[in-house]
């Protein structure tokens, strides 16, 4: 009797780092069905497309995803999850091509929900275990990622978040030293914690009660092994003097990376989008970094083309990337979002001038980025091989978030390669491994 064949799944993703790890969560809550993972852009029976609303482009990502998906495997089921469908539930379900729509607050019941929905693809007489399944793994990466919260309680004018995600919830900080104890004694030497705005954790509920993001990162360091921790992006207000402090005394295990959400140097447009800061306290916060913490690496994202920017708003985000505080943009170009305050402002900035407004500020980002790289010679960084490039090319990243070019045959460990820098180009550097 010939056997049958597995049945196949593949997880894509689009967005932001929390979006991964939830993607990673989802994988493992359904890997007890004996699905075979594919990468994406494969064949697949099984499809989840895990989505992005926080721009006009990553809607358009996720419909194309469905798009592709049903022409790698016409006869596949997709599952759609996410912020994308948060906004419009009927319309998501309604697109052509998807079998089943799963919201946000529905990501964790995925073995409960898809045998009912899917019952030609899940064996509906498999008992199921309803615990939760904490992470080990994190498909084809070398550093993992750990949702800390989830939420947010800013309500800016651009954003979309608290609508398709709700308030601030913190997760137990129990949960969330056990999770990393796992990934560390699995291999991986870098964990990111990540969620929508980190810097407000809390839990009460701890042994000592956590009071702030800084208490979270301490007893992480105290009762993990981990080797490094980095931050994802942390907003401007939440990075405190303990929290600088902390990650001064310990950078040799606290990334030397921060990514800051400014979304303008412009006071008047910060106001605008109902950002909790200006520009100067921006500005006063990356020095404290800059100063505290050798040779860290700051960013910051940037939306271009807010309702009512003018060229002088304009000006004064080019200023603060000339700061040479920053040291890279991730520059977005405006779109309204249905039910933010901003999608009703006026008047609107032509789509015109914001791709011409990007194009200056991106250009503005790589000459920092380079400048960055260059401060890298003679240098000595800890990196985690990342990706393959061309043939015979590998990437990794630094604590300190520098692209640097590896030897090949270090490919695809988790493990931490010690390279002295001697060259740099305008977006990696190179240099020789240390024994």
């Amino acid at each position: 009797m010939t056997p049958k064949a597995t049945k196949t799944i593949a997880f894509q993703t689009v967005g932001c780092r929390l979006n991964q790890y939830e993607t990673e969560k989802m994988a493992a809550d359904l890997a007890q069905f004996g699905f075979e993972r594919v990468n994406a852009g494969q064949p697949a029976d099984l499809y989840i497309i895990n989505t992005c609303t926080v721009t006009h482009r990553a809607d358009k990502d996720s419909r194309y995803l469905v798009r592709r998906a049903k022409r790698d495997n016409p006869q596949s089921r997709v599952v759609l999850v996410g912020c994308y469908v948060e906004t419009d539930r009927e319309e998501a379900a309604r697109m052509n091509g998807v079998d089943v729509v799963i919201g946000n607050h529905e990501k964790d019941q995925l073995p409960r929900i898809l045998p009912s929905k899917l019952p030609a693809l899940f064996d509906s007489s498999q008992k199921l275990s309803h615990e939760d399944r904490s992470l080990a793994e994190f498909h084809r990466r070398n550093r993992a990622w750990i949702k800390i919260s989830d939420g947010c309680n800013q309500v800016c004018s651009f954003c979309l978040v608290t609508i398709v995600r709700g308030n601030l919830r913190c997760r137990p900080s129990d949960e969330i030293i056990y999770e990393i104890s796992e990934l560390s004694d699995h291999g991986y030497n870098e964990v990111v914690l990540t969620g929508v705005n980190i810097g407000y954790f809390r839990d009460k509920s701890a042994e000592p009660p956590i009071k702030n993001f800084t208490g979270l990162c301490d007893r992480i360091l105290k009762s993990t092994a981990l080797y490094r921790m980095r931050l994802s992006s942390i907003e401007p207000q939440t990075v405190t003097d303990d929290l600088v402090r902390l990650c001064a005394d310990h950078s040799d295990r606290i990334c030397r990376h921060f990514h800051l959400p400014l979304q303008s140097g412009s006071n008047r447009i910060l106001k605008l989008m109902k950002r909790p800061y200006t520009r100067e306290f921006f500005l006063e916060r990356a020095a404290a970094l800059r100063k505290a913490i050798p040779n860290a690496l700051i960013g910051a994202d940037i939306i271009v083309g807010f309702p009512g920017e003018t060229e002088e708003d304009f000006a004064d985000s080019c200023s603060i990337i000339e700061s040479g505080l920053v040291d890279y943009l991730h520059v977005f170009s405006y779109s309204d979002r249905p039910g933010t305050a901003a999608a009703d402002m006026t008047p609107k900035v032509s789509p015109q001038l914001i791709k011409d407004r990007s194009e200056i500020l991106s250009n503005l980002s790589e000459k920092a980025r380079a400048t960055a790289f260059r401060r890298q010679v003679g240098q000595t960084l800890e990196v985690i091989s990342e990706h393959k490039g061309l043939p015979g090319e590998c990437y990794g990243i630094s604590d300190n978030y520098i692209k640097v070019k590896i030897p090949d045959r270090m490919a695809g460990q988790r493990h931490i390669i010690m390279i002295k820098v001697t060259t740099s180009q305008p977006d990696f550097v190179t240099g020789e491994p240390v024994v």
